[in-house]
């Protein structure tokens, strides 16, 4: 009896393993699940407490050319210049070179600046007030060191991989608590005259497989994309935050940085959010089609090579496939 019942296991087993592929691929391949087009993108402007920026922004750029206008949404190379990010200038009327620059966790590449606690650290204190002031620390030294948009504060990943290489950016798994502790930094960093990004938009789950036109897919639903993932995000939209970075994976099988329905349709026109967004370094994936779907910015820009002027991440992605 314990042969026979040793050979029904073993069958039953078999049975399983040749079943469950074919359940599990229908269930989690992912395949069939999509991103609704959303276009227009939204007009800015709309903020009554936006609507000094907007007029001072369509007077200056109303005298832009066309190239003058690609010139400041685009950057000039990965850290050809004095940040990582650097947009070209119009020195014709007096607009300069932006600077954006590293991190969530103080001033990259510098010297006597701040060694600050992870954001998991401080997130652990849940006090709002000791947020802020680290946004104020924070935002001090980005002004000191000429920085025009800081990088930070991070509040995706939330941490769902918990052996997700950037959690320790945020301020914890819960959303409430990376909400409320991202709004409070972003509330200090722009007190001192410094404009916050918050990001990564949207589902920057895991550090693997996460870049390139064949990038992960994370697969969410609209329900635990609002009460989870986006919930920081709203919270960084009403404290006013003027930058966005979109992540590099793909979102419900959509380029974030090309995802209509993430930019145009829940953070400018759900959100109501005024200010621009710009691409996670190497994460725009078209040219266009990325800016239609509500990219703003493309970073880290253009790239000289034997091949001559070509985006960054064409470049990547051509060198890397050479060397295979």
């Amino acid at each position: 009896m314990v042969g026979l019942a040793n050979v029904l296991l073993l069958v039953g087993a078999a049975g399983l393993a040749v079943a469950a592929p074919t359940e599990l691929n229908v269930r989690q391949s992912g395949a069939s699940t999509t991103s609704p087009p959303w276009y227009p993108a939204p007009k800015g402007g709309t903020a009554a407490s936006w609507a000094a920026a907007y007029a001072k922004a369509q007077a200056l750029v109303s005298q832009m050319t066309l190239l003058e206008k690609v010139n400041i949404t685009t950057g000039t190379g990965w850290a050809m210049g004095p940040c990582v990010g650097n947009t070209g200038p119009v020195p014709r009327l007096g607009f300069p070179s932006l600077c954006l620059h590293d991190g969530p966790l103080g001033v990259r590449f510098a010297d006597k600046i701040t060694s600050w606690p992870a954001g998991i650290t401080i997130g652990g204190t849940w006090d709002k007030e000791l947020f802020l002031a680290r946004g104020v620390g924070l935002g001090q030294e980005f002004y000191k060191k000429g920085v025009h948009i800081a990088l930070g504060p991070a509040m995706g990943p939330l941490g769902r991989m918990p052996a997700g290489g950037r959690n320790w950016e945020g301020f914890g798994s819960d959303p409430y608590i990376q909400g409320i502790a991202s709004a409070e930094h972003i509330k200090g960093i722009q007190s001192q005259g410094v404009v916050a990004t918050a990001k990564h938009l949207i589902g920057n789950e895991q550090e693997h497989f996460r870049q390139g036109s064949g990038a992960i897919s994370s697969n969410i639903d609209d329900r635990t994309l609002h009460e989870v993932y986006l919930w920081p995000f709203q919270d960084s939209v009403k404290a006013g935050v003027g930058a966005v970075m979109c992540s590099y994976n793909r979102v419900n099988n959509s380029a974030a940085c090309q995802n209509s329905y993430l930019q145009n349709g829940i953070l400018k026109d759900e959100l109501g959010f005024q200010g621009f967004i710009m691409s996670d370094w190497l994460a725009q994936m078209s040219g266009v089609a990325s800016v239609l779907a509500g990219m703003d910015m493309t970073m880290p820009g253009m790239f000289k090579s034997s091949h001559g002027s070509e985006c960054f991440s064409d470049f990547w992605y051509r060198r890397r496939s050479e060397l295979g």
